[in-house]
């Protein structure tokens, strides 16, 4: 029994052992099968020139994601782009551009753009998008119970299109400000972008001319409240307005009361002011007949002022204080100005077209248009002509 068991042992000992072999075989095999799928990976996306990989080099221990992206560049001809995950190599510090970089930008632009915190957004899938602007109303009779019921006229729908616009900002760093810098370099970018995107676009809102950008609502035509009509038309709208007499001022606050009582009724609920620091520093000495004063700061953070029992918008895109311009505009903005976003933000990193620098391509897909020019006036300082 025991030489039995003895060349059991021996025979298990020997099928292990070219178990083993195989097995480190195999693994070698595939290490090798795999290290050339790297290879041939890595000199694709040289030759196409990817910004994001470009300049690593094998030395650097680049191994790719997934084989299955080599066999989608053969098979359909896609090509292993990234997009997301963007970072700098061996910079010291991990300065990583990561996913959520580009949704960050564009929230903080949302928070800090006044227009975006009144206005009406909607999203699209498409270079544009139709609205439909209903102001009419079906006509209503009184009648006797056996007259004859004549047709009356009903409300009518229109539509207007809102044109989407490309906006982008082309930043770069050099690669020692990435790899010294004792700051986070990402964030002072991402201020630096959201900067340049929520003040240009807060401008184009209100006073754009629509070439290339969205038209901004001090694009159109103001008129004396008294002669106001509401018109079909888009590419007609005007905006009432009232004047305060004194030339690039106002010193009675009768034309702030006119203001207010110039919007329909049905707009009040969800209005609001916008003004510069500068009209609002105006504004908070003027005084109602009882002394009080018309303006009242706010004396909580977040909150902002009131006048006439109305909340207060800063909007420094709107122009300087001067004979003649818009000092303040009242109104439902919500349903008088509506900002379509197309895209968010999207941001490409390159590392390879200007040596020692690393460029970061920022863009997005907006539009803007007046689509209610009743529900927003105009406080014009100076004389109605």
């Amino acid at each position: 029994m025991s030489n039995e068991i003895r060349d059991l042992t021996k025979m298990f000992g020997e099928a292990t052992a070219k178990f083993n072999a195989a097995t480190e075989k195999h693994a070698a095999e595939l290490a090798e099968v795999k290290q050339t799928a790297d290879d041939a990976l890595f000199d694709i996306r040289k030759a196409i020139g990817n910004p994001i990989h470009a300049w690593l080099s094998k030395e650097d221990g680049f191994v790719s994601k997934d084989a299955t992206e080599l066999k989608a560049y053969f098979g359909k001809g896609t090509l292993p782009l990234e997009t997301k995950d963007l970072s700098v190599t061996n910079d010291g510090q991990g300065v990583t551009v990561r996913s959520e970089w580009s949704n960050t930008i564009f929230k903080k632009i949302r928070e800090s753009s006044p227009m975006r915190q009144v206005c009406g957004v909607l999203n699209t899938t498409s270079n544009e998008l139709e609205v439909l602007v209903d102001r009419g109303e079906p006509d209503a009779e009184w009648i006797a119970e056996l007259t004859a019921r004549d047709e009356t006229d009903t409300s009518y729908l229109t539509r207007q299109k809102i044109v989407i616009h490309e906006h982008y900002a082309y930043p770069a760093i050099t690669l020692q400000m990435l790899e010294d810098s004792e700051f986070n370099a990402e964030q002072w970018l991402q201020g630096k972008l959201i900067t340049r995107f929520g003040r240009q676009e807060s401008n184009a809102f209100i006073a754009g001319d629509g070439v290339l950008k969205p038209r901004g609502i001090l694009d159109h035509g103001i008129v004396a409240e008294a002669s106001f009509t509401w018109v079909a038309d888009p590419a007609n709208y005007v905006i009432g307005g009232q004047y305060t007499g004194v030339n690039g001022g106002i010193t009675n606050a009768d034309a702030l009361f006119d203001l207010v009582d110039s919007l329909k009724s049905s707009y009040l609920p969800n209005a609001s002011f916008l003004m510069t620091r500068a009209m609002r520093n105006i504004l908070r000495k003027l005084k109602d007949s009882q002394g009080q004063y018309l303006l009242q700061p706010s004396l909580a953070a977040g909150v902002p002022d009131t006048l006439l029992g109305y909340p207060v918008g800063l909007a420094e895109d709107m122009p300087a204080l001067a004979a003649d311009v818009v000092g303040v505009l009242f109104g439902d903005f919500s349903q008088a100005y509506t900002i379509v976003d197309r895209i968010g933000v999207t941001v490409q990193r390159d590392a390879v077209t200007r040596p020692g620098w690393v460029k970061y391509y920022a863009r997005r897909r907006i539009g803007g248009a007046l689509t209610n020019s009743e529900a927003v006036k105009a406080l014009v300082l100076g004389t109605a002509t």
